[in-house]
């Protein structure tokens, strides 16, 4: 089987161990102090965005919920909703338009008003 006709779940595994690879050579460069070190290790990621994420607790115990936001100040990325029983647990992505989305939405609104 090609690597066009494999899944990425069946990829994923040779995919980090490269990038294990990659990302060792790049350090030996950075922290080794060489000509080149410093710029390989800058110019190694095509970019690099920085996102909050905001961890909305419904309840604890057994069972539990929760949400997990992922956003940029006010602008909502995803909601992830969380439920966890004794040794189980599952996730799901939240529908953007949901009600979920839109309780998610205000809280994340209120604490960027707020300053949080």
């Amino acid at each position: 089987m090609s690597t066009q006709e494999l899944k990425c779940e069946d990829r994923i595994d040779a995919q980090l161990l490269d990038l294990e690879g990659s990302c060792a050579d790049i350090l030996k460069g950075y922290y080794d102090g060489e000509e080149d070190g410093f710029e390989n290790w800058n110019e190694f990621p095509l970019a690099v965005t920085t996102r909050q994420e905001t961890k909305i607790e419904l309840s604890w115990g057994g069972p539990s919920d929760y949400l997990t936001v992922s956003h940029d100040k006010a602008e909502i990325y995803t909601v992830t909703y969380h439920f966890l029983d004794w040794f189980d647990g599952a996730i799901r992505s939240v529908d953007e338009g949901s009600k979920v989305w839109q309780y998610a939405q205000t809280v994340i609104e209120a604490r960027e008003e707020c300053g949080y």
